[in-house]
């Protein structure tokens, strides 16, 4: 797929969500090209995320928290990546949905990278036009639930958003527990 493509891609996810998502699993790229490309998405998330913490300004008097390790933070990001998968796959089999792991990971990864291009947005929105960055976060998590409800609705072939929308409500319970074990100060 070339750059075109994947724009074409992008804009076809954001306007008719259930149909890149079919397009994604009529691609059906090998395991290799899934785990090659759900790395990458670490990584490139772990860079922007990594910018975000450097060039964000600090209100004068909060103080600044010491950085998270560049390696715990890459560990965390594919762990969540990779629990949000786990979840959204035996959820969704646990409603009587058809996905396999592939077709899950295909969806999260792309996902990701759309979040990941949603962040850098994010970045220089947050120094050009500061006051419109919390507007764009809220316009991004809209957009994200409307895109995950088609998605999971096409992976799993349920014909129901109301499923899909209990498999992220029930994945979002069960995966609460461990990224706040995950995260720095929380529960042990």
């Amino acid at each position: 797929m070339n750059p075109t493509g994947f724009v074409d891609l992008a804009i076809l996810t954001l306007t008719h969500p259930a149909q890149a998502a079919r397009r994604l699993l009529d691609m059906r790229p090998g395991r290799e090209i899934l785990w090659l490309s759900f790395f990458l998405a670490v990584v490139l998330n772990g860079l922007v995320q990594l910018g975000i913490d450097h060039l964000l300004p600090v209100p004068g008097d909060e103080s600044v928290p010491p950085p998270t390790p560049v390696f715990l933070g890459l560990v965390r990001s594919a762990g969540a990546m990779l629990l949000s998968v786990g979840a959204f796959l035996f959820v969704g089999r646990f409603l009587g949905g058809r996905a396999t792991f592939d077709d899950i990971l295909t969806l999260t990864i792309w996902l990701q990278y759309l979040q990941i291009a949603a962040m850098v947005i994010t970045l220089v929105i947050t120094f050009v036009l500061p006051f419109l960055m919390l507007m764009f976060l809220l316009a991004t998590a809209i957009i994200s639930l409307y895109v995950t409800l088609h998605f999971l609705n096409e992976a799993h072939q349920f014909g129901s958003l109301a499923k899909s929308f209990g498999v992220i409500v029930l994945s979002a319970l069960i995966a609460v527990p461990f990224v706040l074990a995950l995260t720095p100060g929380g529960p042990v």
